[in-house]
């Protein structure tokens, strides 16, 4: 009876190793419910900042990852460009792709407005704000055509001279939920590459899409956090002015030497009511972070941080007040110009850091804006401001240097429109994050490009 009990209990025994190793290798094959599987990561594609050299993706291009069906340890290019009828230094037309381009790359047009990596969207006080971060729908469209999963490694590279529109993409990808590991910017972008010594092609690959979703199986993947929201900003400028105990320092991308910008509204032709420098910010010249499409090193970006300028054109940063900065802001006009030094700092400088790097792409073309209807300028003109009198976003307060754009003989433009009939409380004026917390995709599953199943789909 006792041998009896002892061979029913080896089955037993061993059925429930079989139990976990099936199990063990479940969760190895589909990793956490979100992009990042730390345990299964590939070393292949595991790089010490997200700035990759030409070498790198040649060698993974080599080793068959560039868009290879399933597996862990594929590579997606996207070549984006950007808009062909802009004046911009990278005023591209969509010829060179077709000329020739890096093989296995997809092109990414930005005169394709779906695929521009910004939407308007309402935030705060506003049911319309341009130039705002991707929602889920538009990002799930964008990764599923292009072929991208959970597993999938992203190389971002352009044909163009400058790179505000690859690290716009950067920025969106980290936005909803995409680690740092799996996101690659191309030091130097296409020119780098045909500088190595390897060709281009004109071959267009064939992808298969994916039926992947940012937010699907009750998870949403969206990374709130290093997004700064209107209430989120005029939360932390509070915080700056009231003794910056939380060491919170915003760069200004855009800010001339004078301190005053001249912004222009983000939907519709004219100026926003109000200039000048958001309280506590610093000037930031992305001089100070990238030549063309080279990105500095991680010492001169630190470095360039220590120089930045406030408001009075005197004071810098300096490097103990940058060392013991727990968070760092990046601002611009539209969000373009900051996800630049979004990118350096996040994708570069601070790569393996604590500091937490912050990307407000509502900027000045949204801050500029927040002002109520009762503000008159120093000529006694109306200034344009359309908020509510006494209005709880009302941002004039937090501005050194405050110039009333009227003041410059500029058209201010009426975005009367755009102004909710009820505005919102600071509780409830995250209109944008609450529905992307709350985005569900529509896709039922997770498989990648070549129809294997992703990571998070089990």
């Amino acid at each position: 009876m006792s041998e009896k009990v002892m061979n029913r209990s080896r089955l037993i025994l061993v059925s429930l190793l079989g139990v976990f190793a099936i199990a063990a290798l479940t969760i190895w094959g589909c990793g956490t419910s979100g992009y990042e599987n730390p345990s299964t990561d590939a070393v292949t594609t595991k790089t010490a900042t997200a700035l990759i050299q030409a070498s790198d993706l040649k060698q993974w291009s080599e080793a068959g990852l560039v868009n290879k069906t399933g597996g862990y340890d594929r590579v997606v290019v996207l070549d984006v460009t950007s808009n062909p009828a802009a004046t911009s230094a990278d005023n591209m037309t969509n010829t060179y792709y077709t000329v020739g381009h890096i093989p296995g790359a997809q092109l990414i047009a930005g005169a394709n407005a779906a695929n521009s990596f910004q939407e308007t969207r309402p935030e705060g006080p506003l049911d319309a704000t341009g130039s705002m971060v991707f929602g889920g729908a538009a990002m799930d469209s964008l990764i599923q055509n292009y072929g991208i999963d959970g597993n999938t490694t992203i190389v971002l590279t352009t044909g163009g001279t400058a790179p505000l529109n690859l690290t716009r993409a950067y920025a969106t990808f980290r936005y909803w939920g995409f680690p740092k590991n799996r996101i690659k910017v191309l030091q130097g972008g296409n020119a780098a590459w045909t500088a190595a010594g390897f060709a281009l092609t004109s071959a267009v690959p064939g992808i298969k899409k994916s039926s992947y979703g940012v937010a699907q199986n009750g998870t949403t993947n969206v990374n709130t956090d290093m997004r700064v929201s209107l209430r989120e900003m005029i939360a932390h400028v509070k915080g700056i002015v009231g003794g910056n105990a939380d060491k919170v320092y915003i760069l200004d991308t855009v800010r001339p030497a004078t301190q005053i910008s001249a912004t222009t509204d983000l939907l519709a032709t004219g100026y926003t009511p109000f200039d000048g420098a958001v309280k506590g910010s610093y000037r930031f010249p992305l001089a100070g972070v990238v030549t063309g499409v080279t990105f500095k090193t991680a010492d001169e970006i630190r470095a360039a941080i220590s120089a930045a300028v406030g408001s009075d054109n005197v004071t810098t940063i300096g490097d103990a007040n940058r060392s013991a900065a727990k968070t760092i802001i990046t601002m611009c006009r539209a969000g373009n110009n900051a996800s630049q030094a979004y990118f350096a700092l996040d994708g570069i400088a601070y790569y393996n850091s604590d500091v937490d790097i912050k990307w407000y792409d509502g900027s000045l073309g949204q801050w500029n804006l927040m002002a109520s209807s009762d503000h008159t300028a120093v000529n006694g003109a109306n200034a344009g401001g359309k908020l509510k009198v006494g209005s709880i976003w009302d941002t004039t307060s937090l501005m050194d240097n405050l110039t009333w754009n009227v003041d410059r003989a500029f058209t201010i433009v009426d975005y009367s429109a755009r102004v909710l009939g009820v505005e919102p409380s600071f509780a409830d004026g995250d209109q944008l994050e609450a529905a992307d917390r709350a985005y569900r995709s529509t896709v039922t599953g997770t498989s990648g490009g070549g129809g294997s199943a992703g990571g998070g789909g089990c």
